[in-house]
């Protein structure tokens, strides 16, 4: 439990005499009267939002990055397959299982490797993480 009596915070009063706000704080951070305000970009009205979104320029859905010669020949494989949902199924399963497997193995070495930076386990254990959610909601798809 904290004493009453102890400042908690920034105070522009103490003991009945005004006191600088940005007393102490370094001067990137305080603020001043050329600051810009912090609602600056923040719309006020609804027609200003409007307006401020058809200005937006259009963000590319997918990036630009095309896929590699392999991952085309695949992909242009599966898609003259004549196959059933059910057989879709299970190729997309099949792939979505390997790319599970990889990528917990690799978490797995990641572990195991002192000079392993922590950022990129994460990265790589979030990415499995995702894989086995994909894995279980397309084992979950009903086709009947």
């Amino acid at each position: 439990m904290s004493k009453p009596n102890q400042p908690r915070g920034r105070y522009r009063f103490q003991g009945g005499q005004p006191l600088d706000p940005n007393a102490g704080v370094h001067p990137e951070m305080a603020t001043g009267q050329d600051a810009t305000p912090v609602g600056r970009g923040i719309p006020n009205t609804p027609q200003e939002l409007m307006a401020m979104q058809e200005n937006k320029p259009e963000r590319p859905e997918k990036s630009e990055r095309q896929p590699s010669a392999k991952a085309k020949q695949v992909l242009d494989l599966i898609k003259t397959l004549a196959t059933t949902a059910a057989e879709d199924q299970e190729i997309a399963l099949t792939l979505v299982r390997r790319l599970e497997s990889f990528h917990d193995d690799v978490v797995a070495e990641m572990k195991d490797d002192a000079e392993a930076k922590h950022s990129l386990v994460a990265a790589w254990a979030f990415d499995a993480d995702r894989l086995m959610h994909c894995r279980i909601f397309l084992e979950n798809v009903d086709l009947e």
